[in-house]
Formats: C-alpha cells, structure tokens, sequence
C-alpha cells in the first residue's frame, strides 16, 4: 500500500511535490495502489516512483516525468499523457487502452509485455517481445 504521506503530498500541491523531490533525490516515492482518480499531476516529478496498481483514470499527467518509474497494474483509463515521459517505465499489466494523447514513440523505449493493455490501433513496441523474456 501506498505511504499516505507520499499520496497527500503529491495531492496537496505538484510544485511544492516536485520541490520535495529535488531535495530528496534518492527517496523512492511509494505511491503503489494509490487513489489518485482524475489528480492533476500536471509536470509532477514521478520519475523512480512505485505506482504499481494505481488508480491513474482521468488523471492529467500533461509533461509529467514518469522516467524508470513501476506502473506495473496502472490503471490510466481516461488520463492525459500529452508530452508523459515514460523511457524505462514498467508498464506490464497496465490499462492504456483510452488514455489520451498517448503516442507509439512514448512507448519505445518502456517495458512491457502480452499483459499491457493499448489502444486498438496502437501497435506493440518491438522491444516488448524481444527484451520482455530477459527481464
């Protein structure tokens, strides 16, 4: 379960958040199985975060850096992802199939497997199948 003190942080104020981070640059947030339906983490530094199994629907993640961070289980139905950072996210077993603004070149360089949910018309990173069986 997610730190309740990560998770009111992170809700209270993104800047104030992303502050925290810069001064606390080796703390790994624990945001797994975290409420954050339709949050506005607009810019929110979630780069190394553990966010397995959150709640991401209708979340506006616009320009957030979700670099190297554990999605593993995400649900992102509905959320905004224009301009998301994601090289090095784990993706495996998240819900991506209507999150908005999603693009193939945001995927490329993720981790994911048969589990991972997209959207109909987008296509499977070759890197999924290639490189999932060694991770």
């Amino acid at each position: 379960m997610a730190n309740p003190e990560h998770v009111a942080a992170l809700r209270a104020d993104v800047d104030e958040w992303n502050g925290w981070r810069s001064e606390n640059p080796d703390l790994v947030p624990d945001l797994a199985a975290a409420e954050l339906h339709a949050a506005d983490l607009v810019l929110a530094d979630l780069s190394h975060a553990v966010l397995r199994n959150a709640d991401l629907t209708l979340a506006d993640l616009k320009g957030a850096d979700l670099r190297s961070a554990d999605l593993r289980g995400a649900n992102f139905v509905g959320a905004r992802l224009i301009g998301t950072e994601l090289n090095g996210a784990d993706l495996r077993g998240a819900d991506l199939r209507t999150a908005e603004d999603l693009t193939a070149e945001q995927l490329s360089e993720t981790i994911g497997d048969e589990s991972t949910l997209l959207p109909e018309e987008m296509p499977r990173p070759l890197r999924w199948t290639t490189e999932s069986g060694a991770r």
